[in-house]
C-alpha cells in the first residue's frame, strides 16, 4: 500500500473481519473539512473539499498528489488531516470537479479552466510536452498553465481515462487529449495529442458527435469514452473488445480510423 486509504498506515482494509462499519475510521481531511467529491487513480486518491480546495494522498511517484515532491502520503502517521497540504491550484482558484486517471489528476476550476498534474505520458496533461508535473518545486499553482481548450472555450465537465482526458465545453462540444492508440480521443486516427507543441487549443478538433449533436455529460473508462447527447442518446468510442461500446459488429476499436465517428457512429441501443 502507498497510503491511498489515507489511514496513516499501509494495511489493507476490508479483507478481514471487523475492519468495516464503525471500525473503519473516516479519512482525516482536516479541521472543519468535508468532501464534496472524490476521484481515485491507480493507487492514489483526491478529494474536493467543502471550501473548494483539493487534497490528495497515496502513491506519488509521478507527482500526482501535486505537492512538489514524489513521496507518497497517507501511509504513515501524521501525514493526513491538517498536516496534509491542499493542492496549489493558483491564486484565487478553487475546484468545482475532479477526475483521476493512471498516475494523474485533473481539476475543473471555478473559472471554467482545467489543470492537470502527475504523469504525462502521451500528453495526458495537455501541455504540449511529456514532462511530469507536480513532483518538483515550482510546478504547481500559478506556474501550472491551464489546459488550452481553444479561443473562448471553457469546460463544463471533465473525465479522465487511463492516459487521456475529455472535457465537455461551454458550447456543447467535446475535446479529448492524451493517449490515443485505441481511438479513445475519437479523432479518426491513433496519434497521441497534447504531447507536442501546437496540438492543443484551436488546433485540437472537437470530437465529431454527429449532425446537430452536442454533449451534455461524459464518462471515461480505461480506454473508451461515452457521451450523453442533447437528444438523450449515448455514443461510445475507443476500445470495445468486451462490448463496452454497446455497438455490436463495429470491431475492437472505434475512433482510430477515418469515417468511424460523426453520423457514422451509431448510438447505443437502449431499448424501447
Amino acid at each position: 500500500s502507498s497510503g491511498q486509504l489515507g489511514q496513516g498506515h499501509r494495511n489493507s482494509l476490508g479483507d478481514g473481519p471487523g475492519e468495516m462499519g464503525d471500525n473503519l475510521a473516516a479519512v482525516d481531511l482536516g479541521t472543519g473539512k468535508t468532501a464534496t467529491a472524490i476521484a481515485t487513480g491507480e493507487a492514489d486518491t483526491c478529494a474536493l473539499l467543502n471550501d473548494g480546495t483539493v487534497k490528495c494522498w497515496g502513491s506519488n511517484g509521478y507527482g500526482q498528489l501535486g505537492q512538489g515532491h514524489s513521496r507518497s502520503l497517507g501511509g504513515d502517521p501524521g501525514e493526513m488531516g491538517d498536516n496534509l497540504a491542499a493542492v496549489d491550484l493558483g491564486t484565487g482558484k478553487s475546484a468545482t470537479a475532479i477526475s483521476g486517471g493512471t498516475h494523474f489528476f485533473c481539476a475543473l476550476l471555478n473559472d471554467g479552466t482545467v489543470k492537470c498534474w502527475g504523469r504525462n505520458n502521451g500528453g495526458r496533461l495537455g501541455q504540449g510536452h511529456t514532462n511530469r508535473i507536480g513532483d518538483q518545486d515550482g510546478e504547481m499553482g500559478d506556474n501550472l498553465a491551464a489546459v488550452d481548450l481553444g479561443t473562448g472555450k471553457t469546460a463544463t465537465a471533465i473525465a479522465a481515462g487511463n492516459g487521456y482526458v475529455c472535457a465537455t465545453l461551454n458550447d456543447g462540444t467535446l475535446k479529448c487529449w492524451g493517449e490515443n492508440d485505441l481511438g479513445q480521443l475519437g479523432q479518426g486516427h491513433a496519434n497521441f495529442l497534447g504531447d507536442d507543441p501546437g496540438e492543443m487549443g484551436d488546433n485540437l478538433a472537437a470530437v465529431d458527435l454527429g449532425t446537430g449533436k452536442t454533449a451534455t455529460a461524459l464518462s471515461a473508462g480505461y480506454n473508451h469514452t461515452c457521451a450523453l447527447l442533447n437528444d438523450n442518446s449515448v455514443k461510445c468510442w475507443g476500445y470495445g473488445a468486451s462490448g463496452m461500446l454497446g455497438i455490436p459488429g463495429l470491431g475492437v476499436r472505434v475512433g482510430d480510423g477515418p469515417g468511424e465517428m460523426g453520423d457514422n457512429l451509431p448510438t447505443v441501443d437502449l431499448g424501447s
